[in-house]
């Protein structure tokens, strides 16, 4: 039985080594790569997460089909979060430090991995919230995107007909609810570009406020007393509650949408699907008991669902326990796509393909750090430091209810150390 189990491992190392060699020498192989980005929805928006207040099958399907990392990690706030995707690197390296007021312009020196995928020869193309710089050269058509229809601010005021940025230089107004039509946009560009390699990243702006949502939507949670609630009910806006769960149900509707196109044109199993959030939920809702929420470094504003759908490569069902965070993503998405990093800046991430493909022999421990406003906290495997010095240890405590920093005063301490050299080197890049 020992040996059949080796053959069969050795048999499928081989394939993938083969699959990377024929990526790299011939770049019209390479997959086709799909980011779905949701805004402001928690880790516990989701039936997969176990709430049971509603309903999301399509974005379930991602990880039943694939991988979901149980502790993945994003910045407190949206254009931090997105400057860490797009570069590998924490965002004050890039000069992103805030939400407005130019504070989440992406430095000019820094390569995306729009830049990257698109000297490799891919369509790149993006439909929705970018939020790292408007002006030109910030704008994402500056920054490795052929297409783009969107907005580039961190917030927009109407989401039915709105004006979106063509990307041109031409504003236009949208077409009904703006997560479908940027959806639509998105399946447009997919279907241009079925017959090569392409990149199409679609950062949905829902549910964060203003909520709006279809009544379609909204009609199910109309009057609805949701049976799960925040830990602390007082602090919950039931009525914001409900638009929120309509947004994220549309969210998975139109998720759906894209997979069934990607089915449809034969394209499934030629394309990385990978789903995450850029924070925790903007409002007091259910969130599995975790503490704090957007604007936080506490797990709750921090801890995202990631899921990576990749047929052939990732085995279905695959949970991963180990931590990561939005740093990991493009060192992981070059790695399984083989295209090469054009940025000479060291990264703060790491590839996350031996532990999406089973074939990681031991992972270290790593320390992930969160900043907001000054405040830092620091997550291993086990403990997590809050902005106060208390100690939590995530594995006995999820909800970080009991500081634990007395009995374990050395571990507090080597964190506190690492936690402490790591602020001052971030506010050194965007000021004090």
């Amino acid at each position: 039985m020992n040996r059949i189990r080796l053959c069969c491992l050795l048999l499928l190392a081989s394939v993938l080594c083969h699959a990377s060699r024929a990526f790299a020498a011939d770049p019209s192989k390479r997959p086709n790569l799909v980011i779905l980005l949701a805004d402001d929805s928690g880790w516990g928006d989701y039936s997969f997460c176990g709430n049971t207040n509603l309903k999301t099958p399509n974005i379930d399907s991602i990880a039943r089909a694939g991988a979901s990392l149980d502790r993945f990690y994003v910045c407190p706030v949206c254009a931090p979060t997105r400057a860490e995707f797009l570069t590998g690197r924490y965002h004050p390296r890039g000069g992103v430090r805030g939400v407005s007021t130019g504070q989440e312009r992406l430095n000019l020196d820094e390569k995306t991995l729009a830049d990257a995928f698109k000297a490799a020869g891919y369509a790149t193309g993006a439909f929705g919230k970018w939020h790292n710089g408007s002006q030109w050269p910030y704008h994402p058509r500056a920054r490795g995107f052929d297409e783009y229809v969107g907005f580039t601010s961190g917030h927009w005021g109407e989401y039915f007909d709105p004006i979106l940025d063509r990307g041109d230089g031409r504003y236009v107004r949208g077409k009904g609810y703006i997560i479908d039509d940027l959806t639509n946009h998105a399946i447009d560009f997919i279907n241009k570009n079925r017959t090569k390699p392409f990149f199409c990243y679609v950062p949905f702006n829902s549910p964060h406020s203003p909520m709006q949502v279809p009544d379609k939507f909204y009609d199910k949670f109309a009057g609805v007393d949701p049976a799960l609630k925040a830990t602390d009910p007082k602090l919950e806006d039931v009525s914001h509650t409900r638009a929120a769960l309509a947004m994220c149900e549309n969210i998975d509707w139109n998720v759906g949408r894209v997979l069934a196109k990607l089915k449809e044109l034969k394209l499934d199993n030629d394309t990385l699907v990978l789903y995450f959030s850029d924070n925790g939920p903007a409002a007091w809702r259910w969130n599995g008991g975790m503490k704090g929420r957007k604007g936080t470094v506490d797990e709750g504003g921090i801890r995202s669902p990631l899921l990576v759908r990749f047929p052939g490569r990732i085995k279905p069902g695959t949970r991963i326990p180990q931590i990561a965070g939005a740093i990991d993503l493009l060192p992981t998405l070059a790695d399984m796509t083989s295209v090469p990093l054009i940025s000479k800046k060291p990264l703060d991430g790491v590839s996350l393909r031996p532990l999406l493909e089973g074939t990681s022999k031991g992972w270290p421990d790593r320390m992930i750090f969160s900043l907001q406003n000054r405040r830092s906290s620091v997550r291993t495997q086990r403990w997590r430091l809050d902005p106060e010095g208390k100690l939590f240890d995530m594995v006995a405590d999820p909800n970080q209810k009991t500081d634990v920093s007395a009995r374990y005063s050395d571990e507090t301490a080597e964190l506190k150390k690492a936690l402490d050299k790591w602020t001052r080197e971030m506010l050194s890049y965007v000021g004090k």
